[in-house]
């Protein structure tokens, strides 16, 4: 018997959880780095700047999983875990110190820029890196199981990045308050680095390592033998991260130019909702592994595409605070059902010598296409349109795209066959 070595999955999850305090703590205080770094004298334009830079940080996810990811095909998860984590400390302690617009004028605009863009790239290999990892360590009956607390912790990082947020910009603090949760992230980041230095090679990789079978041209040979489910990657990725920003990051302008709601209020209403996603992750993890994960993805995406219009004409007709949270509630049970499950498609999806890579590259190519630009266009289509229904079309589309990757992916089971045989008596004892 095998015992499944929970401290190094620990510190995998440890380390997405702050990435995702990194990335949620930007979209949470968009309006704010706005008002100090895109001042326009048009709110509506320093906001969209604000989430434009957001999503560029987006685009520059792709690169980053052709680079992690082909380092930890060829030299190992754990060594392409330790680069990420390490290099992402040098942009988070710039986005805290960095002067004002109104103190260095557009240089303090394009540096923000360019730390977004190396913060992007850094954390290119995290998401798809972490799912692997924690794939190739447990048995494949639990995987969605063990897969959903890669979403609960990435989203326990959000929880962590919104409620610091807001309690940094709240009125008892002073001026330059918001600045300490990217100082705080930034020495959270160094702690995380030194704790992924104790974390264990996969047991696949292992396997790959000693039978000298790395691929030297991960990105290559994925693209030659694999490309279908490479883009079965992006509509997963980009379905499931559309379906997490809408429900979070996009209603935070509901509450504001809607509702009335003072920033820090529609933080601490964030908050809340990114803790049910927190807790009803566990739970939708092991209900996909009862009914088979990938047809549990199915049905999910259907009933969202079944109910996004209702949904969204609801949130129209009734835009008052506790209409906008019923939706909020409604919406986000559909999401989580989706989400939850994701990464235990990994290691169905490629094959272990180029598995890194594909589903890095697949999955933040999604992200950037798909997931990093959905508050900025949600934003855009409810102004243009002047409707707040305008933004469930393009949840209409996303969820069709995560539907048909679901549904007609190419699959891997065969590859991780002798490892399920293998782990089958584990235990997490």
């Amino acid at each position: 018997m095998v015992t499944v070595d929970r401290k190094s999955i620990a510190s995998s999850l440890l380390g997405h959880l702050i990435e995702r305090y990194d990335v949620a703590l930007y979209g949470c205080l968009a309006t704010v780095m706005s008002i100090h770094y895109f001042p326009t004298g048009n709110k509506d334009v320093a906001m969209l700047a604000s989430f434009g830079t957001f999503a560029a940080g987006y685009f520059m996810r792709p690169l980053g999983g052709i680079l992690f990811g082909s380092y930890g095909d060829r030299y190992g998860r754990k060594k392409a875990f330790l680069l990420s984590v390490g290099l992402t400390i040098i942009p988070t302690t710039i986005m805290g110190l960095l002067p004002t617009y109104a103190e260095i004028g557009i240089a303090a605009s394009v540096i923000i820029f360019a730390c977004r863009l190396a913060q992007g790239l850094c954390v290119g290999g995290e998401f798809g890196g972490v799912g692997v990892y924690i794939g190739e360590h447990v048995p494949a009956n639990r995987v969605g199981f063990s897969a959903s607390f890669v979403c609960a912790f990435g989203i326990l990082g959000a929880v962590f990045g919104t409620a610091l947020g807001s309690f940094c910009i709240a009125w008892f603090m002073p001026a330059w308050g918001w600045r300490l949760p990217f100082l705080i992230g930034a020495l959270a980041t160094l702690g995380a680095y030194f704790i992924r230095r104790r974390m264990q090679e996969t047991p696949v990789f292992k396997q790959i390592e000693q039978s000298k079978t790395q691929c030297h041209s991960p990105l290559r040979t994925v693209l030659k033998q694999d490309p279908w489910n490479i883009l079965c990657a992006l509509g997963v990725g980009g379905c499931g991260h559309s379906l997490l920003y809408v429900s979070t990051l996009y209603l935070n302008d509901v509450y504001i130019n809607k509702i009335g709601l003072t920033l820090h209020e529609s933080l601490m209403v964030n908050t809340l909702i990114f803790l049910y996603w927190v807790l009803l992750s566990p739970v939708m993890g092991y209900i996909s592994d009862r009914f088979d994960l990938q047809n549990f993805m199915q049905k999910t995406s259907l009933c969202i595409l079944f109910l996004v219009f209702p949904l969204f004409f609801m949130l129209d007709k009734a835009t008052t605070f506790y209409g906008t949270l019923i939706f909020q509630v409604l919406f986000s049970t559909l999401g989580v059902a989706f989400v939850a499950p994701i990464s235990g498609l990994f290691t169905r999806l490629f094959p272990p010598k180029y598995r890194y890579t594909g589903v890095a590259f697949g999955i933040t190519l999604g992200q950037a296409i798909l997931g990093g630009t959905t508050p900025l266009i949600c934003i855009y289509l409810a102004k243009s349109w002047g409707s707040l229904v305008a933004p469930g079309v393009y949840i209409f589309i996303t969820t069709v795209i995560g539907f048909l990757s679901v549904t007609f992916l190419r699959r891997y089971d065969d590859a991780v066959m002798s490892f399920q045989q293998d782990t089958e008596n584990r235990c997490f004892a």
